[in-house]
């Protein structure tokens, strides 16, 4: 509870402290969803083909804190380990790859030209087209739709939250509802309704 003026203004400087730094990364965020930053072009990949399956690909899944699902697969002449994971993981007919890529099976992957250090290493290695016979089993627009879309609902609380602090702090004195239910939880709580609403009102963003 909020006992005096005092403690009331104090705990709106806080709220302002808030405000601002939603605002900062709620624009940032909102600058990388509509200049296209989540996407990946054609342009950023290259394309090794004629690659031979020597392990196809099985499905793993890690529990815990760091939870994710992922499938991977090795293939003849090369130390890497392929994974489709993330949004690529998202996307994909995971029962159509599993049972049409085989082993011996010659294939097409493509990397982002900024993990080519990754490329026939020890390291794992993300994939974001896997061909065989002129048919890519990983979707690259829906990959890029659904990373623009987390962006976006990332701005769309981080600017909830810097519009309904800024009404704390803006408040002339401290309602009687602050004294019954804590401002944070009011907060937070419109916080995720709002973004919801706007959410659906930015659909085609």
């Amino acid at each position: 509870m909020i006992n005096s003026i005092s403690d009331w203004e104090e705990k709106q400087k806080g709220y302002l402290v808030v405000s601002v730094l939603c605002l900062i990364f709620g624009t940032y965020f909102f600058i990388k969803v509509i200049s296209g930053s989540y996407n990946i072009e054609q342009s950023d990949l290259e394309v090794y083909e004629n690659l031979v399956i020597s392990n196809p690909p099985k499905f793993k899944e890690r529990k815990g804190k760091r939870s994710k699902k992922w499938i991977e697969f090795n293939c003849i002449n090369n130390q890497s380990t392929f994974e489709i994971t993330g949004d690529d993981y998202t996307c994909v007919n995971e029962e159509e790859l599993l049972n049409e890529i085989k082993t011996g099976d010659t294939i097409s992957v493509a990397i982002l030209k900024y993990d080519l250090d990754d490329f026939n290493t020890q390291n794992s290695c993300g994939i974001h087209s896997l061909i065989k016979n002129d048919k890519d089993y990983l979707d690259l627009r829906c990959r890029n739709e659904e990373d623009t879309g987390g962006g976006k609902r990332i701005f769309l609380i981080l600017f909830s939250l810097f519009i309904l602090t800024a009404i704390v702090y803006a408040l002339p004195k401290k309602p009687k509802l602050f004294d019954i239910v804590d401002p944070i939880l009011i907060v937070g709580i419109g916080s995720i309704l709002l973004a919801f609403i706007l959410n659906l009102i930015t659909l085609e963003l």
